[in-house]
């Protein structure tokens, strides 16, 4: 080893008798971490690998069999392939033995559990008295954050509303029955979906916790949640709203979702008693145009507004000196929407090209994102649609193009040379995304060049994103086309330049690599 390196390593070491540990392999460093900095890397883990994790070394074990975080998954006793609502009674036997023995090893050594996920698809009336025992076993240990599905007839027990160190509470598919006790006194978020519950035991822990978030994800059943009163809320009624002396809520959150039933929306929101309320979410849900308005404007600390897939909104105008970011996804029925929002930054649009879009003090430097519906069909007429809707509202800083399916792209060159619509749209960024699966695998260097062909008459954008896989080629296809146009006759593209690439997600989303390109134009 050089005298410098050597000198700085004994530096960092503390001795040469450490460096010679570490050039024959024989130091672990990670090992030596405290055990609080090896239960937040183990804390990543589900708990069958954080398991596997302690034949690592004794420190390890040590730091396994203590991590405050539990995450039981029937899917990793799984074999790959097979269904988790069909898997053998073996099985569920090691998965529920393996609980039950990491369970008693926390209540006999008294070791704090932080956060417990308890993932429960087949069970019977002998496994009812020992999921009440963990659970008791996880409040007796200072539980904080604890979620559970269940793909079965259980009842969450009475000891699970007297955790007063939980904070936050999941629970799906399971019965919330009424008990006369409850000190939820630190529950700050709830998220429930629930087939069956009582009314009066769903109200009182809404109206006497802390809460500062809510979601609610309602069942197709028609009568699910119509009939709650939450204290800041009027129930809807045929004659009218029903009244109330309504308390000033600390909710800060509020996230509603119908999953896909395009339930009615239930209620008249009081927008007085939410003026904490700073994200609104609202999901397949038959919410009207004026109940949107009316909330937009009259929560007056909102700062995010999101609508998805509620199909009744048709003319919106959504007006807000607080709004920082909104965002429309999948608006089938648009007609028309009116943004005043002098405070907005980010706004993502997803719906027709042919939807009006009027801007009232809007900020310029606001990141507007452009997703337009039915990318699966590039033909002529939709890109000259595009483009005018672009130039009308020239307020778009981004794209973002699905890849659509190689057989779908039918642009006649011709008829957009003779089109007189100006030039191209000047754009900060062009996201393609969707550049894996069936589409990809029919790319060829025709449809890929027919493809940005197209775009590029539409838009010339600084930056050119892709979203990909490793095993996947069409990434490739579309650089070596890009090449090829560099200095080309139809577009005066000058240069492509790497910009940045995100590997992020690779290892929880292989097919999710972005990778940005800067592209240089010449004066058209």
């Amino acid at each position: 080893m050089p005298t410098v390196r050597r000198n700085s390593c004994e530096k960092i070491m503390g001795s040469e008798e450490n460096v010679a540990k570490m050039q024959t392999g024989t130091v672990d460093r990670i090992s030596e971490l405290p055990d609080f900095i090896l239960h937040s890397i183990l804390s990543m883990l589900d708990t069958k690998e954080v398991c596997r994790a302690s034949v690592l070394s004794k420190k390890w074990y040590g730091a396994w069999s203590s991590v405050p975080v539990l995450d039981f998954q029937l899917r990793y006793f799984q074999k790959y392939g097979n269904s988790l609502c069909n898997c053998g009674d073996n099985t569920l036997e090691r998965y529920f033995g393996f609980i039950d023995k990491t369970m008693q090893r926390y209540s006999m050594q008294k070791y704090r559990i932080t956060k417990m996920h308890l993932m429960l698809h087949k069970i019977d009336e002998k496994l009812v008295s020992l999921i009440d025992k963990w659970i008791m076993i996880a409040v007796q240990n200072q539980i904080q954050n604890f979620e559970i599905v269940c793909r079965g007839n259980y009842s969450l027990p009475e000891i699970l509303f007297c955790a007063k160190s939980l904070k936050v509470l999941k629970c799906e598919c399971v019965k919330l029955p009424y008990y006369e006790t409850m000190e939820l006194v630190s529950l700050e978020y709830l998220n429930f979906y629930l087939d069956t519950f009582d009314e009066d035991m769903l109200q009182r822990i809404i109206s006497s916790c802390p809460l500062v978030e809510l979601g609610i994800k309602r069942g197709p059943s028609d009568y699910c949640l119509v009939n709650i009163s939450l204290p800041w809320m009027e129930k809807s009624t045929t004659s009218g709203t029903m009244q109330s002396n309504l308390q000033e809520s600390p909710l800060q959150k509020f996230f509603y979702s119908g999953l896909g039933h395009h339930t009615l929306w239930p209620w008249n929101i009081n927008v007085v008693a939410l003026k904490n309320l700073r994200n609104l979410e609202i999901e397949y849900a038959s919410i009207t145009d004026n109940i949107v308005s009316e909330l937009a404007s009259g929560l007056v600390a909102l700062e995010s507004l999101v609508l998805s897939n509620c199909y009744n909104l048709k003319c919106i105008k959504i007006s807000s000196n607080s709004l920082k970011q909104f965002r429309i996804a999948n608006a089938l029925f648009f007609i028309k929407v009116t943004i005043d929002a002098p405070k907005l930054l980010e706004f993502s649009y997803n719906t027709d090209i042919e939807t009006s879009l009027s801007l009232v003090r809007v900020p310029d430097h606001c990141n507007a994102q452009f997703l337009p519906l039915d990318p699966d069909l590039l033909t002529t007429v939709r890109l000259v649609e595009l483009k005018k809707f672009l130039e009308e509202t020239n307020f778009f800083k981004s794209l973002v193009i699905q890849l659509p399916d190689p057989r779908k792209i039918l642009v006649d060159e011709d008829v957009l040379r003779n089109t007189g619509t100006g030039l191209p749209y000047k754009l900060s960024e062009l996201k393609l995304c969707r550049l894996c699966g069936k589409s990809a695998r029919n790319l060829t260097e025709f449809s890929v060049a027919a493809f940005l062909d197209a775009l590029f008459w539409c838009c010339h954008p600084d930056v050119l994103s892709l979203t990909t896989s490793l095993q996947n080629s069409a990434s490739e296809l579309i650089l070596n086309d890009l090449k090829r146009k560099v200095h080309c006759y139809k577009h005066p593209l000058r240069s492509i330049e790497l910009d940045s690439a995100d590997c992020s997600s690779l290892l929880s989303e292989p097919s999710k690599i972005e990778t940005r390109f800067r592209l240089s134009w010449s004066q058209v």
